[in-house]
């Protein structure tokens, strides 16, 4: 084996003059944005609008966190959202969202007074 010393640095490289590092894998959040990318909607594919939702887009659209939805679910206790469950498969209907949005409005105590 060739060993070549690179700078003044004193550092040694152990490959062979011509021969490539091999690839390290990419990580599984670069992996799941490509795909994702690569399967999103084409701009004259027809738009299939449903009131049944995933985690992801349930969580976009009340504005939290997967992970909070997930979390929720795992508890049990009723702090999150009704959902539906079919095999693994969950869903969430919209209608049932704005509901259970609704239902933690909360008045304001005080009304807001200007100087």
């Amino acid at each position: 084996m060739q060993t070549e010393i690179h700078g003044n640095a004193g550092s040694k490289s152990k490959t062979k003059p011509g021969k490539q590092i091999p690839k390290q894998p990419e990580p599984r959040k670069v992996q799941r944005r490509k795909l994702m990318a690569s399967v999103a909607i084409k701009p004259d594919a027809p738009v299939v609008t449903t009131d049944y939702m995933t985690t992801i887009e349930a969580a976009a659209y009340i504005k939290f966190s997967r992970q909070f939805l997930e979390g929720a679910r795992y508890k049990g206790d009723g702090s999150g959202p009704p959902y539906i469950k079919v095999g693994r498969a969950v869903r969430y209907r919209r209608p049932v969202l704005d509901a259970w949005m609704s239902k933690h409005d909360h008045p304001a105590d005080k009304p807001i007074q200007l100087k």
